[in-house]
């Protein structure tokens, strides 16, 4: 987001089989953060400086190896090329945040949901429900 405005949306399939939520979510944040840091770079370079980016995730446990330097027994098998995540946050370049699912705006672009949160996601899109004739 950018003055209020989505840069960029994005849904596709993952080219490898993980062994968890955690993993697969850990490397869609690798991927989130190689283009965020474009748009910074970019931003930057317009003359518009950048603080320190909140990249919101639903996923906890990704959250957690990003944010914990050491490798463990559940981590060990990652490529190192999806640790650049980690390596943004000890820079103090990203910070990663917790987001309820039920609050995850993407959700209403990729997931069949109940009315009541369409609603909810949709108005926090800042769209309104049009006309019907």
């Amino acid at each position: 987001m950018f003055l209020g405005c989505c840069l960029s949306a994005r849904s596709r399939k993952q080219t490898m089989v993980t062994l968890s939520t955690a993993e697969a979510e850990y490397i869609a944040l690798c991927d989130l953060v190689k283009e965020l840091l474009w748009y910074i770079e970019l931003l930057e370079e317009l003359g518009f400086p950048q603080r320190s980016t909140v990249v919101h995730c639903d996923n906890q446990s990704a959250i957690a190896i990003a944010k914990n330097p050491a490798h463990h027994d559940r981590t060990k098998h990652i490529s190192t090329k999806y640790h650049f995540v980690r390596d943004q946050v000890e820079k103090g370049r990203i910070q990663l945040s917790y987001c309820p699912t039920k609050l995850m705006i993407a959700d209403i672009l990729t997931k069949a949901i109940p009315r009541e949160q369409f609603e909810i996601l949709r108005s926090k899109m800042g769209l309104a429900d049009g006309p019907t004739n």
